[in-house]
This record gives structure tokens, C-alpha cells and sequence, in this order.
């Protein structure tokens, strides 16, 4: 069980200060007392309350436990009487069915029975037969039936496979014919675009020489902005210019393989061309190198003043972030000093209470060992009770049986004195059965001669 500071709080503001006369204590006591049983009567997590529950738990099964005793003597009962009465039937049934004159009408029963099967049997048979040679007619007409259609049926599969041979023969023939004139069509097509392709190439070289040398104009223009900039793009410019050189090398000795004239003028041309494009870079790269080398002097010096000045920005930002440390730390350590002055006021006032629920546990475990007492006694009561319930219930059921054994007895004796009725049974028996046979068709001269004996 637990209990909050609150309600900590409102037993020790309910108890207060000792007055000085001990009528005033003890009416406080009881007024304690009252407010917390009042309070602790409405919790179900209480030793109290469980016990309670678990006694009441007790009585109820109990209480089950005994009616569902009642239940299963009267089914025992009931089953037991069932049971006697279906044995006293078969009982009846098996001295009847023993009797010579039972055991001559059942052989007469079966003889009948067996004479009719018979003749069923033998109409059975008959039709049989009948439907067997109806059934060998039919087969041997759809026998000669199958052999009429499978003759007209293979002369016209001999004709439709030769037609189907002539036509897959025509449709060979027009699908080579067509194939033929997709190869030379192929061909023709081939050799008009490999011709726009070497008037493209040619084309492609002049529109590539000028477009290079606008190229070249304008990054002469830009070279002078930035000294790394212009390093980078000038490497990534050689090598891509290396890259398609080697591609248009590649290029021109695959079109020599095909096309030796043209290959040859091709070749000649690259190399002049080369030659131009490297004394062009040369010079180009060799202005650019001093004009970038005095941008990176420049820049230089731009960058020490900018590096000195931002030093300073720092030194300043860090003496003020020290003294903002500073003012923090004495901060933290004034709060840290009132959390622990916090701390030993709320373990004094924690140790009064403590001792308050201390003397308020001590009182209510003594009472609750007395209740617990108290309730022992009374289930001992209720046991020594129950006990009684059980012995008279015991004598109540032995009484029982033996007026049951009585009544079988009597049941019994009743059954020998019916069996004086069992000629009238007997006959009347026999009558039904005759009866049903007559309903059903069947011979009943045999049985009507037992009946008469």
C-alpha cells in the first residue's frame, strides 16, 4: 500500500500539536482513526479487503461445489432409473426371442425371406441379360458406325494435307522472294547513308575548325580572371581536346580501312591542324601563366589582411564568451547552494512524516491482526458447520439408495408376474409381423401356419 506526500500531509495537519489534556488526544484518535478507516475501506488493495474477498470467494464455491453435488445425485438418479428400465425391456425382449415358439417364427421369417431374395435374385438375372444383349446391339452398330466415318474421314485429311502442302510450298516461296528484296533494299539504303555520312564529316571538320578558334578568342578573353581557374580549365581543356583527337584518330583509321583516298587526305589535314592547335596553345599558355601569376600575388596579399583581421574578430569573441562563462558558472554554483539548503529542509519535513506513518502503520497492523484472529475463528465455525451439512447430506443419500434397492425389488417380482402375459404378447406379435408381410408382397402361408400352432 502506498500513500502520497499529500495525503502524508493531511494526516499530519489532521494529528497537530499534542494538546495537554488526554480527553483532547484520545478524541483526536478517534477522529484519525475514523477518516482512515472510512478512507481505507474504499480500497480494494487493502490485507483487509483481501481477505474479505478471499473468504467470500470461499463461501461461494462452496456453495457451488454443493449444489452441483445435488445436481449430479439427481442425474445419478435419473440415469440409474433409465437404466433400469431399458435393462427390464431387454430384459423382456431376450425372454421373448428365447422361447421355442419366438425361435420356430423367426426360422419361418428368414425361410420367407430367403424364398423372396431368391426370386429377386432370379428376376434380376433376366434383366440383366436382356440389357447385356441390347447393350452388344448398340455396340456393334457404333462399331460399324466409327468405321464408315473413320474411312470418310482419313480420304479427307489425304486432301486437305496436300493442299496444305501446296500452300506452305507458295508461302516459302513469296517469303524468300520478300526476304530477297529486304536485302537489297537493306544494301541500297546502307551505301546512300554511308555517303551522307562522309559529306556530314566533311561538313563537320570546317563548322569544328571555326567553332575552335571562337573557343580559343574567348578563353584568351577569360584567362586573365582567375589564375586557378584558368589552370584547371586549360588542363581539362588539353585533355579533352587530347580526347578527341584520339577519337578522331580512331575515327579517321577506321574510314582509311573502308575508304582509302579519303582516309589519306583526312590524315593529313589532322596533323596540320594538330600542329596549328599546339603552337596556338603554346603561346596562348605562356601569357596566361604571367598574367595569372601577378592575379595570385594580388590575392595574396588580399588574403593575409583578410586572415589578420578575422584573428582579431576571434580574440575579441572568445574574452567575451570567457566572461559569459564566467557569470554562468557563478550562477550555477548560487543555485546549486540553495538545492541543497532545498534538500535538508525536505529531509527534516520527510523524517516527521515518517515517523507520523510509523506510529499510524504500527496501530493498524495491531487491529488487523485482531480482525485476522477474529475471522479465523468464525471460518473454523463455518467449517464445523459445513461438516454437519455434508454428514446429514451422507445419511440422506444412503436412506435414498435403500428405498431405491426396495423399489427394484418390487419392480422385479412385477416382471415375473408379467411373464404369465406373454402368450397374449406373443400372439399379437406374430400378427403385426404377418401383417408387415402382407404390406410388403411376401409369402405369409408359413407364417400363418406357425401362428396356428
Amino acid at each position: 500500500m502506498e500513500i502520497s506526500r499529500k495525503e502524508l500531509d493531511r494526516i499530519a495537519s489532521s494529528v497537530g500539536s499534542q494538546s495537554n489534556t488526554e480527553s483532547c488526544d484520545i478524541t483526536r484518535k478517534e477522529r484519525l482513526k475514523q477518516l482512515s478507516d472510512s478512507r481505507v475501506a474504499e480500497w480494494n488493495d487493502t490485507l483487509a479487503a483481501k481477505s474479505k474477498a478471499r473468504l467470500e470467494w470461499k463461501k461461494d464455491k462452496t456453495r457451488q461445489e454443493e449444489e452441483q453435488r445435488r445436481l449430479q445425485d439427481a442425474e445419478d438418479a435419473e440415469r440409474r432409473q433409465i437404466s433400469r428400465k431399458d435393462a427390464l425391456e431387454n430384459a423382456e425382449k431376450l425372454l421373448r426371442e428365447q422361447t421355442e415358439k419366438v425361435r420356430q417364427f423367426r426360422q419361418q421369417q428368414m425361410l420367407v425371406e430367403t424364398l423372396d431374395t431368391r426370386d429377386g435374385q432370379l428376376k434380376e438375372q433376366e434383366d440383366k441379360r436382356k440389357k447385356e444383349t441390347a447393350m452388344e446391339e448398340l455396340w456393334h452398330k457404333a462399331v460399324m458406325d466409327d468405321i464408315q466415318k473413320a474411312e470418310k474421314t482419313s480420304k479427307q485429311e489425304m486432301d486437305k494435307d496436300k493442299q496444305r502442302s501446296m500452300e506452305l510450298a507458295m508461302d516459302l516461296r513469296r517469303q524468300r522472294d520478300e526476304r530477297e528484296e529486304r536485302i537489297r533494299e537493306q544494301q541500297r539504303r546502307k551505301q546512300e547513308e554511308e555517303g551522307r555520312i562522309i559529306q556530314k564529316i566533311a561538313v563537320d571538320d570546317l563548322s569544328a575548325e571555326k567553332a575552335e578558334m571562337e573557343l580559343k578568342i574567348e578563353r584568351m578573353i577569360k584567362a586573365k580572371e582567375s589564375m586557378e581557374k584558368n589552370k584547371l580549365l586549360l588542363k581539362q581543356r588539353q585533355e579533352e581536346i587530347s580526347r578527341q583527337e584520339v577519337e578522331e584518330t580512331k575515327k579517321c583509321e577506321e574510314e582509311v580501312a573502308k575508304r582509302n583516298k579519303i582516309s589519306l587526305a583526312r590524315a593529313d589535314l589532322e596533323k596540320k591542324h594538330f600542329e596549328q592547335i599546339n603552337a596556338t596553345r603554346k603561346m596562348l599558355s605562356d601569357k596566361a601563366s604571367e598574367e595569372l601569376k601577378k592575379m595570385a600575388k594580388k590575392e595574396c596579399e588580399i588574403f593575409d589582411r583578410d586572415v589578420k583581421l578575422r584573428s582579431e574578430k576571434e580574440k575579441e569573441m572568445i574574452a567575451t564568451r570567457n566572461k559569459k562563462l564566467e557569470q554562468d558558472r557563478i550562477d550555477v554554483e548560487e543555485s546549486r547552494q540553495q538545492q541543497l539548503r532545498s534538500k535538508v529542509q525536505d529531509a527534516e519535513a520527510e523524517k516527521k512524516l515518517g515517523d507520523l506513518y510509523a506510529e499510524e502503520l504500527a496501530r493498524k497492523a495491531t487491529a488487523q491482526q485482531e480482525s485476522e484472529h477474529q475471522k479465523q475463528l468464525e471460518k473454523r465455525k463455518q467449517n464445523i458447520g459445513l461438516r454437519k451439512i455434508q454428514l446429514d447430506q451422507i445419511r440422506e443419500n444412503e436412506r435414498r439408495v435403500a428405498i431405491e434397492k426396495a423399489n427394484a425389488l418390487k419392480e422385479e417380482q412385477q416382471v415375473f408376474h408379467e411373464l404369465k402375459k406373454e402368450e397374449d404378447i406373443f400372439k399379437d406379435f406374430v400378427t403385426k409381423e404377418i401383417e408387415n408381410f402382407k404390406v410388403q408382397g411376401k409369402r405369409t402361408i408359413l407364417l400363418e401356419k406357425t401362428l396356428q400352432s
